[in-house]
């Protein structure tokens, strides 16, 4: 089979697209990743077929992160057209010879470029975001619901999806020659199905959820073939107890040295060694530790399992890496699903309860609640890593495109 995949967003929602990708390969697939074109160091290394795409939106989302809730709004302005630059960068690939399409909703127009191709389009989603059930409200919505407003909590997603539907109209029209109006997500994924990228251990299929909904596993990305761990960083590790893992991801945080601070001052009162991932900048380099290490990035699936616990944001590629790691999490969620995998790690009993306000002492409190979870997440994390994800997504695509 020929598929087409088709991404967008942060590192974390490319990642586990790679990993599908290389897993169709390996299949005997020929599989292509088209995604922003900022990712192609990323790709490059796995030796899978890249298909680059505009990504000028970012530099928008670059200059408004952490400048509060004003400038994001005032930059919506810019993005339309921005977002228009990525759609006709989609539709050059039109012509493409593919047998399925398989997605990211918040690509926006990727179903609509199967319907041109004239094949299956499967969307793939690391949170349920379009499959209503009662039994849990929609990952997204900011606040805690009572469990009778769950189902009636999923029509968020149609209203997000909203102020987009004219321009992808009016684009499906004038690039690839579709008139008329398309399904939405929701009715798309009720008729076309979907890759719950997730593991069932994590959060199982709810009893009214179909059983094609079934979570397949996550898709986690090796570290690049070659990839060596700076000396520095093994240096330190062999020095001394297994460190606190401590980092944010995409999180952009208005004072990134107060946030610093903090996680110094929690890791001296715990009396613990630590590494900082700097991320996108919700973390600084911190003045010379010998009990503290700070790095860029280092590949999760690589580093959590050298380390004692996790301390993150709650995004679920880090709540994945951490479970298969087998420790224990931390969690300061910030905003999105984020509050909503904390909840469901500490459920799990493999967590700390979230932390909704960080200072030393809280965290400092929530590291040694984590230390308690430490065998549960060891337990845990062996059946997660007994799961294969990839190929269990691999066989969903081969059905869904006749393969």
């Amino acid at each position: 089979m020929k598929v087409l995949i088709v991404t967008t967003g942060s590192r974390g929602d490319v990642q586990p697209f790679v990993a599908l990708a290389r897993g169709l390969t390996a299949a005997g697939h020929e599989a292509t990743l088209a995604a922003p074109r900022r990712f192609g160091a990323l790709v490059e290394p796995y030796q899978v077929d890249f298909a680059p795409l505009d990504d000028s939106v970012f530099a928008v989302q670059d200059e408004v992160a952490g400048k509060g809730t004003r400038a994001a709004i005032t930059a919506v302005r810019k993005v339309k057209p921005l977002m228009r630059a990525w759609l006709d960068d989609l539709a050059t690939l039109r012509d493409r010879p593919a047998d399925i399409v398989v997605y990211a909703p918040k690509t926006l127009g990727a179903p609509h470029l199967a319907d041109r191709m004239g094949v299956a389009s499967l969307a793939a989603l690391t949170v349920p975001l379009y499959q209503p059930t009662s039994h849990f409200a929609l990952p997204i919505v900011p606040v805690r619901l009572p469990r009778t407003l769950n189902k009636l909590s999923w029509h968020v997603a149609a209203a997000v999806e909203a102020p987009w539907r004219g321009m992808v109209r009016t684009w499906r029209a004038q690039a690839l020659g579709l008139p008329g109006r398309a399904p939405g997500f929701t009715q798309r994924v009720a008729e076309g199905g979907v890759l719950n990228a997730w593991s069932p251990r994590l959060l199982p299929v709810p009893p009214d959820w179909p059983p094609s909904a079934e979570p397949l596993g996550f898709l986690p990305l090796p570290a690049e073939p070659g990839w060596r761990p700076p000396e520095r960083l093994t240096r330190f590790l062999e020095e001394g107890e297994p460190p606190i893992y401590v980092g944010f991801g995409s999180v952009v945080t208005k004072d990134a040295g107060t946030l610093t601070a903090t996680v110094l001052e929690a890791l001296r009162l715990t009396g613990r060694r630590g590494v900082l991932a700097t991320g996108w900048g919700a973390l600084r380099d911190a003045e010379l530790r010998e009990d503290v290490l700070v790095m860029d990035a280092v590949p999760h699936e690589w580093l959590l399992p050298r380390t004692a616990l996790a301390v993150h944001h709650g995004g679920v590629g880090t709540v994945a890496a951490a479970m298969r790691a087998g420790i224990a999490q931390v969690v300061r969620p910030f905003l999105g699903d984020q509050p909503f995998w904390a909840r469901r790690v500490h459920a799990l009993g493999i967590a700390a309860p979230p932390l909704t306000k960080l200072t030393p002492h809280s965290l400092a409190e929530a590291i040694e609640q984590a230390d308690a979870r430490a065998e549960a997440a060891r337990e845990l994390g062996r059946r997660v890593r007994a799961e294969d994800g990839v190929a269990a997504a691999v066989r969903a695509i081969e059905c869904a495109g006749g393969g």
